[in-house]
C-alpha cells in the first residue's frame, strides 16, 4: 500500500486553517452589522454569487451541490490565466499539464490516469469533452464571468464523462447598452529562464442599443522557457493565442439568441520534461500543439412560467505530440537497443450536438426540468513510431504506424424534479438515460518488417452499443439562508475497444461510480462568513485498468473495485470591507478494495493527492478617492501522490512512481485608479522545484513546477 510521507505536514496545515476559521469569526463579530450593510450596497459576497450549476440561476449558498465558483475578480487577484493556476484553491481538484492538448483533470480522486476523461468540461452550455484520452480543449481564463467547478457525479444535467464532476467556463455576456473595453499588457521573467509576455483585451459594442451587442475578446501569451538541453537553452517555451466573439440579440424580454465562436491555439517546441526541473537529457525537440475552433448557438424563449432552450454546437480540434521514448525500450530490453525512438501522434476530433431543454421558473413549490441531446463525433489519428538503432540493435529495424478512426453517436434524455415539502424542506430526484453507439477501426502497418519495401498490415475494427441510466436524489433543509443536504448519485464512463493486435481483449465495458454525500452551506455574521463543507463516500466498480503487453503496448481491462471516504471544506471570512480571508481543503482516501491487473488491494487511485489545501488573504484599502491598493497572497499545498502500474515492475521499471508534495506561495499587488491599473506579481515565490508528474513507462523524465516567475503589468479600461 502506498502511503504519503507528508501527512503530518498536511494535518498541521489543516489545523492552521481550522484555527483561522475559529479566530476570524470573533474578529468579524464587531464588523458584522456594518459589513452586512456593505454587502447589500456593494459587490456580491461569496455566499450570494449567482450560478447556473442546476441549469437555472440560483444563489450558490442555496444549491445542494458541492461546488466552487471562481469569479473574474478572483482570477485577477491570483493572476490566474488557466485552470492549472486555480487547482489548489478548489477542494479535490488536480490537474497535470503535459503539454498542449494533454491536460489530465481529476476531481475527488476519480482518476484513471491513462484512460478517458472522468471530468466533464463545458464552455457555457456546450460540451468540449473529447472522445478519447487525448485531453480536452484547453480553455483560457479570458473575459469570463466565472468558472463553476461541480464536485461529485453530475449524472442528470451533465452526461459527458462527469464521474468526478464537471467544470463550466461561463463567458462574459455582451452588454446591450454600454460601449466598453479593456486592454492589458504584461511582461514576466522566469528564474533560470527567459522572459515572457501577455497581451489581451476585450471590446463590447452595442449594435442596436437594448437589442443587440457584440463582445470580442483576444489574448496572446508567450510563456518563456526555462529548461536547458545538451543542444539548446530554455527550449520549452510556449505560445498561446485565443480569440472569442459573442453576439447577443434580444428583440424582446422573452426571446434571446446568442452566437459564440472561439478559436484557441497552443503550441510548444518541447514539452517540459526534465531531470531536475531545469535540465533535460533529451537532445531532440519534442513539439506538442493543440488547435480548435468551436461555435455554438443558444436560443431561448420564455413562454411564461416555462423556458425553452436550444443549444446547437460544433467543435473541430486537432493536436500533435512527439516523444522520444528510446529509454523506455532500452529499459524494457535491458540493453541499448535504440539511440532514439520517435513516437508521433497526430489527431483530429469533430463533434456536433443539438440539445433541447424545458425549464420551469423558480417560483412555486414544484420545479422541473426536462431535456434531450443528440451528438455525433468522429476522431481520426495517426500514430507513427520511428526506431533508430543503438550500438546493439535488438532486431532488424523497422517502423510502424497506426491509423485509427472512432465514430460515436449518442442520445440522452434527462429530467429533474424538485418539490418543496415545507417552506424549509425540499426533495429532488432526477436521472439521465444515455446510449452510445461506438464504432472504432485501426490499421496497423509494420513498415519494412520483412525487409525494404515489405510491409505487414493488420486491420481491426469493433462496434458496440453502451447504455445506462444514471440517477441522482437529494434532500435539502433550509434554515435562514443556510442549508444542510444529503444526496446520492451515480456516475458513468462508457466502454470501448482495444485495437492493438497484441491486446488480449478486444472490448472493455463501462464503469460506474456511486457517491453518497452529506454537506452544508452556512452563512452567518450578517454575511461576513460563509462556509461550505461536505463529506462523501465513493463506491467505484468495473474500473478500467491498464494492462501492459509484453512488447510495451497497453490494453484496458475492467478490473478491480475501489471505495473510501473524503471531505471538502471551503470558507470565506470578511471581517471588514477591506479584508478577506479564504481557505479550502480537500481530502481523499479512496483506494482499491480488490487486486486489479495493475493494482493491489490498498493502492490509491493514480496520482490522487490525499490532501490539497489553499489559504489566501486580500487587503484592499482605499488610499484616496481616486486610488485603491489591492494586496493578495496565497499559500497552496498539494500532497504527494503516485501512479502505480504493477505489471511494468516485472519489465524492469519502477512499479510505483511517486511525485512530490509541494507548497507554492504566490502574491500580487496592484494600484487601481479606476480606468487604469498597474500591478506586480510573483508565482512560486520561494522557487520550489517539485515533481508534479513522475517519470514512468514512456514518460522518461518527470515534469516539475515552473520556477519563480516575477512580472509587471498594466490595464486600461474604457
Amino acid at each position: 500500500m502506498v502511503k504519503t510521507i507528508s501527512s503530518k505536514r498536511a494535518v498541521s496545515f489543516a489545523v492552521l486553517l481550522a484555527a483561522g476559521a475559529v479566530a476570524f469569526p470573533a474578529f468579524a463579530q464587531d464588523a458584522a452589522s456594518s459589513n452586512a450593510q456593505n454587502n447589500e450596497e456593494e459587490e456580491t459576497s461569496a455566499s450570494t454569487i449567482v450560478v447556473t450549476a442546476n441549469r437555472r440561476s440560483e444563489v450558490i449558498s442555496e444549491v445542494p451541490i458541492a461546488m466552487s465558483a471562481i469569479t473574474a475578480e478572483e482570477f485577477e487577484r491570483r493572476n490566474a490565466l488557466s485552470l492549472d493556476d486555480l487547482q489548489a484553491a478548489v477542494p479535490g481538484l488536480r490537474l497535470v499539464d503535459i503539454g498542449p492538448g494533454s491536460q489530465r483533470i481529476q476531481l475527488r480522486g476519480v482518476s484513471q490516469y491513462l484512460g478517458q476523461a472522468t471530468v466533464g468540461n463545458y464552455v457555457d452550455e456546450f460540451s468540449v469533452t473529447n472522445l478519447g484520452p487525448q485531453g480536452v480543449a484547453e480553455v483560457q481564463l479570458l473575459d469570463l464571468e466565472r468558472v463553476e467547478v461541480l464536485r461529485g457525479p453530475q449524472p442528470t444535467l451533465y452526461g459527458e464523462s462527469s464521474m468526478g464532476g464537471t467544470i463550466r467556463y461561463i463567458t462574459a455576456r455582451p452588454d446591450l447598452d454600454e460601449f466598453s473595453g479593456s486592454v492589458t499588457g504584461e511582461v514576466s521573467t522566469i528564474k533560470s529562464g527567459e522572459e515572457g509576455y501577455r497581451a489581451e483585451g476585450f471590446i463590447n459594442v452595442p449594435i442596436a442599443p437594448g437589442v443587440a451587442a457584440l463582445r470580442i475578446s483576444a489574448q496572446h501569451r508567450d510563456v518563456g522557457g526555462w529548461i536547458d538541453s545538451p543542444t539548446a537553452d530554455d527550449y520549452n517555451d510556449r505560445q498561446i493565442t485565443a480569440i472569442r466573439g459573442k453576439l447577443l440579440v434580444e428583440p424582446s424580454p422573452q426571446f434571446a439568441v446568442t452566437a459564440t465562436v472561439l478559436y484557441n491555439e497552443s503550441k510548444q517546441d518541447s514539452v517540459s520534461f526534465s531531470l531536475d526541473g531545469l535540465n533535460t537529457a533529451q537532445t531532440t525537440q519534442t513539439p506538442s500543439s493543440q488547435e480548435y475552433l468551436l461555435g455554438y448557438l443558444e436560443a431561448s424563449y420564455d413562454f411564461g412560467g416555462i423556458e425553452l432552450l436550444s443549444v446547437t454546437g460544433y467543435i473541430d480540434q486537432s493536436g500533435f505530440a512527439r516523444r522520444d521514448i528510446a529509454p523506455f525500450f532500452n529499459t524494457l530490453f535491458r540493453f541499448p537497443a535504440f539511440t532514439q525512438v520517435f513516437s508521433d501522434a497526430d489527431g483530429n476530433f469533430e463533434r456536433f450536438s443539438q440539445e433541447l431543454r424545458l425549464t420551469s421558473d423558480s417560483t412555486g413549490s414544484f420545479r422541473y426540468l426536462f431535456g434531450g441531446i443528440y451528438a455525433e463525433g468522429e476522431g481520426t489519428g495517426l500514430a507513427r513510431s520511428t526506431y533508430l538503432p543503438g550500438p546493439r540493435p535488438a532486431f532488424s529495424i523497422f517502423n510502424d504506424s497506426v491509423a485509427s478512426r472512432t465514430k460515436s453517436e449518442t442520445i440522452a434524455a434527462y429530467g429533474n424534479l424538485e418539490l418543496d415539502l415545507t417552506d424549509w424542506l425540499t426533495i429532488e430526484a432526477g436521472g439521465r438515460y444515455f446510449r452510445e453507439k461506438l464504432d472504432q477501426r485501426a490499421v496497423t502497418t509494420l513498415i519494412d518488417a520483412g525487409g525494404p519495401g515489405s510491409n505487414v498490415v493488420t486491420t481491426r475494427g469493433r462496434e458496440a452499443t453502451f447504455d445506462t441510466f444514471n440517477p441522482r436524489v437529494s434532500i435539502t433543509a433550509n434554515f435562514d439562508g443556510s442549508i444542510i443536504y444529503a444526496s446520492a448519485a451515480k456516475g458513468f464512463r462508457s466502454g470501448g475497444f482495444n485495437l492493438n493486435p497484441a491486446a488480449p481483449n478486444p472490448t472493455f465495458d463501462p464503469e460506474s461510480l456511486w457517491t453518497y454525500e452529506a454537506g452544508t452551506k452556512l452563512t452567518f455574521l450578517g454575511g461576513a462568513a460563509y462556509i461550505e463543507a461536505a463529506i462523501y463516500y465513493q463506491d467505484y466498480a468495473g474500473i478500467q485498468s491498464t494492462n501492459v503487453t509484453p512488447l510495451g503496448g497497453t490494453a484496458v481491462f475492467n478490473s478491480g473495485a475501489a471505495d473510501g471516504f473524503g471531505f471538502d471544506l471551503a470558507l470565506v471570512l470578511n471581517p471588514s470591507d477591506t479584508f478577506q480571508f479564504s481557505a479550502s481543503l480537500g481530502h481523499n482516501d479512496v483506494s482499491f478494495t480488490t487486486n486489479a491487473v495493475d493494482k493491489f488491494a490498498g493502492d490509491p487511485l493514480d496520482l490522487v493527492p490525499p490532501y490539497n489545501i489553499s489559504v489566501a488573504a486580500d487587503w484592499t484599502p482605499r488610499v484616496s478617492d481616486s486610488f485603491d491598493l489591492q494586496v493578495h497572497a496565497d499559500v497552496n499545498y498539494v500532497d504527494e501522490a503516485a501512479i502505480i502500474l504493477r505489471q511494468i515492475g516485472a519489465l524492469g521499471f519502477d512499479a510505483v512512481a511517486p511525485n512530490e508534495s509541494r507548497v507554492l506561495v504566490n502574491s500580487r499587488i496592484s494600484a487601481d485608479f479606476g480606468r487604469f491599473e498597474a500591478y506586480v506579481f510573483a508565482t512560486n515565490l520561494f522557487n520550489e522545484l517539485k515533481e508534479v508528474n513522475p517519470n514512468f513507462g514512456a514518460f522518461v523524465e518527470p515534469i516539475f513546477t515552473q520556477p519563480r516567475t516575477i512580472g509587471v503589468g498594466v490595464r486600461a479600461n474604457f
